[in-house]
């Protein structure tokens, strides 16, 4: 491993954020003693070393303003890396410690409430083509970067989740970004539909869907959906994830009549649900009664006319 650093990026602002924490105050996460220890170096925006066997330089630069915002922002360094790292310079070995998120989310779920249980997460990545095409060489730190990673937020509008989730495979999968991406040349319109779905929706199996959370398990492309009807249908299971949070949002976008008629769509984009549906034919039986009521007055003038003339 090799590594170098612009020393005239070496003062860290977590020894800064270590002062205020003063007055008895138990310092958290990069205002802890062994944080700012570890943040001499990190914090350094060049400090890098080159990967041996894909010879692509790998930044070990820690932005202390996103770590501070980020999920993760109370824990120092070690309480995710180990006592290898306490001596410097670090030796090779450490690198291989064996982080998991699910582990640790495992270890601290009694003593964190609230804390998300990733279980279910990591069973799924085990079915992944992540997994079973790259063993050893996949993990959750391959998408996510824990030192900056923060959910999106509840308010999210699905313009919002679906780029950030799309971009998220993107930022691997950078062959997909052109206008025709290979393997999509099945799906009309395919930029437009990247607008309206996410990637998961498709790649990802529709039995067993948690609609708070997308699955992790990837699938081959050969086994992924490709049925316009799985989306395109009534109580659709593809997007059952993706809206399941849209009706609330709709009544704050366009009030309660909007919302009454428009988040029951099942084409996205259009307006077509069963309300609609049942004024529509509403409408239609109107009409129709209309006109047979039109056509009975008339019938029934024209009756009295005959007669009349008749007796005349």
């Amino acid at each position: 491993m090799i590594a170098w650093a612009d020393t005239s990026d070496a003062q860290p602002s977590a020894q800064a954020d270590q002062a205020s924490a003063a007055d008895g105050a138990v310092a958290k996460g990069l205002t802890s003693e062994d944080s700012a220890e570890c943040m001499r170096c990190h914090h350094m925006r060049t400090l890098a070393y080159r990967d041996r066997e894909t010879g692509k330089v790998v930044s070990l630069a820690i932005d202390p303003d996103r770590y501070n915002h980020s999920v993760h922002a109370e824990l120092a360094c070690r309480d995710c890396h180990g006592r290898g790292y306490r001596n410097y310079p670090h030796r090779t070995s450490v690198a291989d410690e064996g982080l998991g998120c699910a582990t640790c989310h495992s270890e601290q779920a009694e003593q964190h409430d609230g804390l998300v249980q990733l279980d279910g997460i990591k069973q799924q990545f085990k079915q992944s083509v992540h997994a079973d095409r790259r063993p050893g060489k996949f993990s959750c730190f391959s998408c996510h970067d824990v030192h900056h990673f923060q959910p999106l937020a509840e308010t999210a509008t699905p313009a919002e989740r679906i780029g950030a989730h799309n971009d998220l495979c993107l930022s691997c999968h950078v062959k997909q970004r052109g206008d025709a991406p290979a393997g999509h040349d099945w799906l009309p319109r395919v930029q437009k539909h990247w607008q309206a779905v996410r990637c998961v929706e498709c790649h990802t199996p529709l039995e067993g869907r948690d609609g708070q959370r997308p699955s992790h398990q990837v699938l081959a492309s050969a086994d992924s959906n490709r049925d316009c009807v799985q989306c395109h249908s009534r109580n659709s299971a593809l997007l059952s994830q993706l809206y399941s949070w849209r009706a609330e949002q709709q009544l704050d976008l366009t009030g309660f009549f909007g919302q009454a008629l428009h988040n029951e769509a099942y084409i996205i984009g259009m307006s077509r649900n069963d309300t609609l549906d049942r004024i529509s034919l509403g409408v239609l039986a109107l009409v129709l009664l209309g006109i047979i009521a039109h056509a009975t007055g008339r019938w029934l003038s024209y009756r009295k006319r005959v007669n009349q003339g008749g007796a005349q």
